[in-house]
């Protein structure tokens, strides 16, 4: 559930293999909630996660905070925020 994929064009800028200082870039997480359902959704810093579909297009309705694919979400962001605390002084 670690972020791995990067869009910026800037990375390695900072001398390893991420660049925590990728404000623009999106980052593409995935997931299942305890009902067994896929979820997938790209992360920006600055506008925070877009829920796709299969097809990798945006949701046309995103789920509602009440929705199991927030919780998935969350657990990714927790890895996805350690990530960039190990990686802030690369």
């Amino acid at each position: 559930m670690i972020p791995r994929y990067c869009t910026s064009m800037f990375c390695c800028d900072y001398g390893c293999d991420y660049c925590s200082e990728c404000s623009h870039a999106y980052h593409i997480g995935a997931g299942s909630d305890i009902n067994g359902k896929s979820w997938r959704w790209q992360y920006n810093p600055w506008e925070g996660p877009t829920f796709l579909r299969k097809d990798g297009k945006a949701m046309l309705r995103q789920p509602s905070i009440k929705s199991p694919a927030w919780d998935v979400f969350q657990k990714w962001f927790v890895a996805y925020d350690m990530e960039q605390y190990k990686h802030m002084w690369c």
